[in-house]
Formats: structure tokens, sequence, C-alpha cells
């Protein structure tokens, strides 16, 4: 069970970063909280942040904070200071969010091959601006 106080720990995601993705593009997201129990993301093409391309929501919902992208979920296993991990509910991988200093953030993502291997990829986020520093 986590309370609003856990859910409030992750305002470290608080703001905007740039990533590279693994195709090497790099892209914008921009974190928020739109409510106490709702934080937002959402993704654009460039550093003009004007229309976002996709998004998604981790909201608490009476003890539990569920992920939702499209017709993905996952549902929280960790929300401490720094971090925020998620296992799949219908989605093909895990993902944790992991504050590795002042200004950034590493998304890391792990699934299974076709083959049952595991895979793992880590997206390092730069923050551009937001609460903790930046532009």
């Amino acid at each position: 069970m986590f309370t609003q106080s856990d859910f409030a720990q992750m305002r470290f995601l608080e703001g905007r970063w740039k990533g590279i993705g693994p195709d090497g593009a790099p892209f914008y997201e921009e974190y928020d909280f739109p409510a106490p129990a709702t934080l937002r993301s959402r993704r654009f093409p460039d550093a003009q942040f004007a229309a976002a391309s996709d998004g998604s929501t981790v909201t608490l919902e009476a003890g539990t904070v569920m992920a939702r992208w499209g017709e993905f979920t996952w549902k929280a296993t960790e929300v401490a200071d720094g971090v925020a991990c998620f296992a799949p509910v219908n989605a093909p991988s895990s993902f944790c969010w992991r504050r590795t200093g002042p200004a950034s953030v590493e998304v890391v993502q792990r699934w299974q091959d076709e083959h049952g291997k595991d895979q793992a990829y880590t997206v390092p986020l730069v923050r551009l601006a937001g609460p903790e520093g930046g532009d």
C-alpha cells in the first residue's frame, strides 16, 4: 500500500528533460502533477515543447500506484526518494526511474526477448528546467 506521501516522492521527475532514445534520436519529456495523485508525462518532438506527440499517466488509486501508456499498464513495486519502479500488468516490460544526480535521471527498461533471455536498456535523461534547477 502506497500513501500520498509516498506518491509525492516522485516529484524528482517534475520538470523538462532531454533524453536519447534507443535509435539515437533525441526526445524531450515534461513531467508535472496536474493533481496531487496524478503524475503526467508528455513527450515532445523538439525542445520547443509546443505540441506533445505522446503521453502517459501515473496515478495513486486506493493505495496502488498505476502507470498507463496507451493500452499498457504497470503497477508500482517501489516508490521512494529518487526511485520509482513498475512491474508489468498488461505490458511487455518493467521499468524504473532513478535519480542519478541533481539534474539527471536514468530510465531502465527490462524485458525478455523471444528466446526468454533477459534484456535491458538504459535511457539517461538530463534536466532542462524544473524545480531542482536547470534552464
